[in-house]
């Protein structure tokens, strides 16, 4: 072998070892579990039981582990991400859905859907330190990279409360489309799921104004890649992503996946998109870069995971 072979099995020995792992947590409302999925090995690696009706999850890197919504039964499952089991139960009362981190990941933040109230939990002590009335059935929520913001969708009163998050006190309340529900936020423009219309609002947050781009057909979740190139959108009734290019503002392709996506997230260290599937108990896997469907892996009876559900080894 010349020393250049050499040199180049070793780099890619280096690279193979030094590949992060893509583990999905999959909420399944419908049999009350969380699914642990090996995206690569194309394989539910654990099925962990959890409370009624797990909906919606948000994971913390810095305290490792999943925190996960139970609508039914008004708890928060805590999971440790490092040996995938149930550690602490928090009972919130009320039914909550919408969850996100702060930041920092000191905090997360939970919607209580038919209260219209947002609890502010420790993620140290699990213990809940405020309550604040939002909108009428606070929906999606989720918190800007540098500290400054939370975003909430309020579903049945058409618009998106700003908060911020050192005091929880409203900054800006905007309309946006019938019954928003996913949202995520790239840098400085906040992408909001208006199910009723078929559409999707982005909220530029240095000024506050705001566009409005179709979708398709009863849209639940959206995300976007790091440029800002293009939104990935899924539409619970056509059972496909609507693929959105930001610069011309239009839809460009649908993909088709499994049976009412509702629940996407994006990894772009390994160039995927992962939508959890309601419809077909499954997820659908994505190649972000081609925009071309790859496969399905099969999960649990009613997969919803609203919110951030995936975890890099």
């Amino acid at each position: 072998m010349t020393l250049k072979n050499l040199i180049l099995l070793i780099l890619f020995l280096w690279l193979n070892a030094c590949s992060k792992i893509p583990i999905a947590y999959i909420t399944n409302q419908g049999d009350d579990s969380v699914s642990v999925v090996d995206i690569k090995m194309k394989k539910v690696m654990k099925q962990i039981p959890s409370g009624k009706g797990p909906v919606g999850i948000t994971i913390s890197l810095k305290q490792s582990y999943a925190f996960i919504t139970n609508a039914n039964d008004g708890s928060i499952n805590v999971i440790d991400l490092d040996h995938n089991k149930i550690v602490k139960t928090i009972k919130v009362g009320g039914t909550p859905v919408g969850i996100t981190k702060s930041t920092k990941e000191d905090y997360i933040y939970v919607g209580d859907w038919f209260n219209s109230e947002i609890l502010k939990i420790e993620t140290k002590s699990f213990t809940v330190i405020k309550k604040i009335s939002v909108g009428k059935f606070p929906s999606g929520m989720i918190c800007d990279t540098v500290g400054k913001y939370l975003f909430i969708s309020n579903r049945d009163e058409n618009t998106v409360e700003i908060y911020s998050q050192s005091s929880l006190s409203l900054v800006k309340k905007i309309k946006v489309g019938s019954h928003p529900y996913g949202i995520f936020v790239n840098k400085n423009l906040l992408f909001v799921v208006n199910v009723l219309d078929d559409s999707i609002s982005i909220v530029n947050t240095d000024s506050f104004l705001l566009e409005t781009i179709k979708a398709g057909e009863h849209p639940y979740g959206v995300v976007s890649d790091m440029k800002n190139q293009f939104a990935f959108v899924t539409n619970t009734q056509d059972d496909s992503i609507s693929v959105i290019d930001l610069k011309t503002k239009k839809e460009i392709k649908k993909i088709k996946v499994g049976a009412n996506p509702e629940g996407i997230d994006i990894d772009e260290k390994n160039n995927l998109l992962i939508t959890s599937n309601w419809g077909s108990d499954s997820i659908s896997v994505i190649d972000l870069i081609k925009q071309e469907y790859l496969y399905e892996i099969k999960t649990g009876k009613q997969s919803r995971s609203f919110g951030q559900f995936i975890k890099i080894d």
